[in-house]
């Protein structure tokens, strides 16, 4: 009698511990099924929550099983407890997991709110930016010639493409009477939205001097001036001003850190050289004369910022003046519109970078 109730009790003792742990897998799924619909994380809980679900049919069999038949001896069955015994703390660990783990998926939901808040403020600043940009490039457009005088015996056409939304090349045409045409092409050090702001200022100035001054060398010495005061040390604005004397039939020129070309009648080039630093490097500074050459027809003036001769190409080679000067002598026939185009066709082609690396500017004049 002793041995046999000792044998129930054992039995329901054994089938206790496995009734507990069904309950702790029970609650375990009930927990992540519940996490689930909370946070949203269907895969990773799918699984879990599959895994748990597998596992309490899996202990609810056995208890089943031992209810219906009872194992023989279950006292002296050692590795059965030991079986047992873990699948309970086996649904024990589960269900702590569970139960700890929601204050992590409270701080990652946390964690997720602010990086999507931040990411909304940063979307709106950079949404501000890019209209802010996107109005300061229209505003230097409108700057800038839309259309190239119209001066007779002359073809006059123009190139101008910024690296970024703004430029710090600047080209413009000043006819301060019938008999002279005044062309400058001027490169601001580097591109983006400082040099823009000095090529805005810059062009009042220039504007301003030129229809006053109506001279290559007191325009340059003055532009030079009023630069200088408005820069920082280590900016500059490299420029070359050109004047065209339809009475006199010459043309004359300063270059201030900047060259330009000739294409002459016969097809030779004429470099229209630098004479002095460009503007802004020393205050004060007095530009010698101007160069002058004769005003003849089947001239072609070629004036472009660094960024078309500086385009690097492969093996780290230079578009240079030299291709310059072979395409307009090559291609002469065509009208000035069509050489600044041809002309743009060339660098983007020869170009190894996709994007343009610095702003691009040219003016192309034939003399008729």
């Amino acid at each position: 009698m002793i041995r046999q109730s000792a044998f129930n009790g054992s039995n329901m003792v054994f089938t206790f511990v496995l009734g507990l742990a069904a309950l702790f897998q029970l609650v375990a799924v009930l927990m992540a099924l519940r996490l689930n619909t909370i946070y949203r994380r269907r895969y990773a809980w799918l699984f879990i929550s599959g895994a748990g679900v597998l596992m309490t049919l899996w202990i609810g069999a056995g208890i089943v099983d031992t209810i219906h038949s009872p194992p023989g001896n279950i006292i002296g069955e050692p590795t059965l407890w030991v079986q047992t015994l873990a699948t309970l703390l086996t649904a024990i660990l589960f269900f702590a997991g569970i139960a700890t783990i929601e204050p992590l998926f409270k701080e990652n939901e946390a964690a997720r709110a602010l990086l999507a808040s931040e990411n909304a403020l940063l979307n709106r600043e950079v949404q501000h930016s890019r209209e802010e940009m996107m109005l300061a490039q229209r505003v230097q457009s409108n700057l800038l010639p839309k259309s190239a005088p119209n001066v007779p015996g002359l073809d006059i056409a123009f190139l101008s493409r910024p690296a970024e939304w703004t430029s710090g090349d600047y080209f413009d045409f000043v006819q301060p009477d019938d008999n002279t045409l005044i062309v400058t092409v001027a490169d601001v050090c580097g591109h983006g939205l400082g040099p823009a702001l000095l090529m805005t200022t810059s062009r009042s100035y220039f504007r301003g001097i030129a229809r006053t001054r109506n001279q290559c060398q007191p325009i340059i010495n003055t532009w030079n001036n009023a630069i200088a005061e408005d820069i920082e040390a280590g900016d500059f604005m490299t420029a070359l001003v050109v004047r065209l004397d339809f009475k006199e039939q010459n043309i004359e020129y300063l270059g201030a850190g900047q060259n330009g070309l000739l294409i002459q009648a016969d097809g030779s080039t004429k470099e229209l050289e630098r004479s002095g630093p460009p503007l802004g490097v020393i205050d004060n500074f007095e530009f010698p004369s101007p160069h002058r050459v004769p005003l003849t027809s089947g001239q072609i003036l070629v004036l472009c910022t660094d960024g078309i001769h500086e385009t690097e190409g492969q093996g780290g080679s230079q578009f240079g003046t030299h291709r310059i000067a072979d395409l307009i002598a090559t291609h002469r026939d065509l009208t000035a519109a069509q050489m600044v185009k041809r002309l743009d066709i060339e660098v983007r082609n020869f170009a190894i970078a996709a994007k343009a690396e610095d702003d691009l500017t040219a003016v192309i004049i034939k003399i008729a």
